[in-house]
């Protein structure tokens, strides 16, 4: 397998099949693309990014699944809506997308705010996921290490930082540009909550002990999620396992994204 993946790699993006079309879910336009066939398999980005995130990745598993690339409400192509952006509402934005689609359960890898997503759908809806891969997860605003904490409790610089490093791609590709403050600021707000699931702040991870998709929780070694929390999840969530992936951070799909398809792909062909 180790020595197919770059070939299929060049050879999927070479050929650039998929269907890329819009869907109108919950008040929005949702942006989302599907590439080759087989078991669904749903990719969920990050916050402030996109699905093209998930290029290389997409590539190499679209010759053995039908993947399922997403652009969350007001991230990427998809437009946003007048309320707050909740991780609840993101998760019911992709079951109503599937709904549309006519697939009942499929395979969920989720990163970052997508790996959020994909746990709530595995927490109070069991029956829509069959194998669940969490990539970087972090499931409240107090469990960053210490450099991360201080840029996310500034404000200022939280802005700034988004600003140079999400803006200018968001205003590029985006239905509705101007909206680029609008949506910076919803997403700050959600990060800063002290629990990403809907449950008492006390116990933020209660939600993960009900998920039984066979799941495996992967970071990078050098993380901006503090390494306790990741062990947390772990044991929250029943017969979940870990992998750390050495020399990669919190953008693990982007700067390992062969390690990334290639341990996909063997967690869920197991």
């Amino acid at each position: 397998m180790r020595i197919l993946v770059p070939f299929l790699s060049l050879l999927l993006l070479v050929s650039g099949v998929a269907r890329a079309e819009y869907a109108n879910i919950n008040g929005i336009d949702m942006y989302y693309e599907i590439h080759g066939e087989g078991t669904p398999l749903v990719m969920l980005h990050g916050g402030y990014t996109d699905s093209d995130v998930w290029t290389i990745e997409t590539g190499i598993l679209a010759s053995a699944f039908q993947v399922i690339e997403i652009d969350s409400r007001g991230h990427g192509r998809s437009t946003d809506g007048d309320g707050p952006i909740t991780y609840e509402l993101m998760a019911d934005d992709t079951l109503k997308l599937l709904d549309e689609l006519g697939i009942s359960n499929a395979h969920f890898a989720g990163w970052s705010d997508g790996a959020v997503i994909a746990a709530q759908i595995a927490a109070f809806h069991p029956e829509r996921v069959n194998r669940l891969v969490l990539i970087g997860a972090a499931f409240g605003g107090d469990t960053y290490v210490p450099l991360f904490s201080s840029v996310l409790g500034n404000e200022l610089l939280f802005k700034t930082f988004a600003d140079t490093t999400f803006g200018m791609k968001y205003k590029a590709i985006n239905p509705e540009p101007e909206h680029w403050p609008v949506f910076r600021d919803k997403l700050y707000a959600l990060w800063r909550t002290d629990c990403y699931l809907p449950v008492n702040p006390e116990y933020c991870l209660e939600p993960l002990e009900s998920i039984n998709a066979p799941t495996l929780v992967m970071v990078g070694k050098q993380e901006i999620i503090r390494f306790d929390h990741t062990k947390a999840i772990v044991e929250a969530i029943p017969d979940a396992e870990l992998e750390v992936v050495y020399l990669a951070g919190h953008f693990l799909p982007e700067t390992r994204p062969f390690t990334t398809a290639y341990k996909i792909w063997e967690f869920i062909q197991y």
